[in-house]
């Protein structure tokens, strides 16, 4: 299948870091590409989500919609399951109605953390935070109400639009880089994920699958070989933030399992990601 004019994909949540990072990758394609944020349709409203589908006809929705930032879901966890599971649970049950395809955004979050080895597919969610129980909440609402899903757990996605390698080479100029202690995941770019999205779609291979950039490593381990890479004299300080020490797994490393049994689709090595990163956004000092 190849993606065309006839199709539609509508992203939602495109002014948020995850949405709108999404939208700027998948703007090439031919398809036509339909970006809206809670002031266009507010997916937590079932009659608007239904409303808008029914004009639209969208052929792929792709959920990025959702209350991302770990504290302010401690805080305010009504709002969290609203936009994590309740929003999610509408886009589903309005878009099956048309059959279309939903890509549902998730984490590895919705893993507890306690483990030495990466998450697999196969493995047992076991969310302790807010954030990652609306999450998994929402995986679910869309596996019972939609039959055409993809839902993709990344780890650490990172981007132009949330700043984490960029305030990791500002801190390094300065000499210094400050990192949380105990924290792994499998870093990730986000057009490594939407080159793989693009390849998704395009097939009815429907499931939950983890998608990042092979292996894992620390916080410290990833500003390291930024710092390295670049050839920056700084050194790393690792803290331990005790306002966010409950909030986030401290291992959030993640296995492509699905698609490494099925030799699926391949991701890049963490290493080789990040370089091709810091080459594509001119962080290297050329432009």
């Amino acid at each position: 299948m190849i993606l065309g004019v006839r199709d539609k994909i509508w992203i939602t949540g495109s002014h948020g870091r995850l949405g709108s990072t999404i939208y700027r990758y998948l703007d090439p394609i031919d398809a036509e590409i339909v970006a809206t944020d809670k002031n266009e349709v507010d997916i937590t409203n079932q009659k608007e989500v239904s409303t808008f589908i029914e004009r639209l006809r969208p052929t792929i929705i792709v959920n990025a919609s959702g209350l991302t930032k770990k504290n302010e879901c401690e805080k305010n966890p009504d709002e969290a399951y609203l936009l994590n599971a309740i929003g999610a649970k509408n886009i589903a049950i309005a878009a099956n109605r048309h059959k279309a395809k939903i890509v549902q955004l998730s984490t590895g979050d919705v893993f507890d953390g306690n483990t030495i080895n990466p998450y697999k597919e196969i493995d047992t969610p076991r969310p302790t935070t807010v954030y990652g129980k609306s999450k998994f909440l929402g995986e679910e609402f869309v596996r019972n109400f939609s039959n055409y899903y993809y839902i993709i757990r990344v780890s650490r996605l990172y981007s132009r639009e949330n700043s984490f390698v960029e305030n990791i080479i500002d801190q390094a100029k300065k000499g210094k880089v400050v990192m949380p202690k105990d924290r792994i995941s499998s870093p990730t770019p986000a057009f490594e994920l939407s080159k793989f999205l693009i390849e998704l779609i395009k097939t009815n291979n429907y499931g939950t699958y983890h998608a990042s950039c092979e292996g894992y490593c620390s916080h410290k381990d990833f500003a390291q070989e930024v710092i390295d890479y670049l050839g920056l004299d700084a050194e790393i300080e690792e803290i331990i933030d005790e306002s966010r020490v409950d909030m986030v797994p401290s291992f959030r490393g993640i296995s492509n399992y699905y698609l490494n049994i099925t030799d699926g689709y391949k991701f890049n090595d963490w290493r080789s990601a990040l370089h091709e990163y810091i080459e594509k956004e001119g962080l290297n000092g050329k432009k």
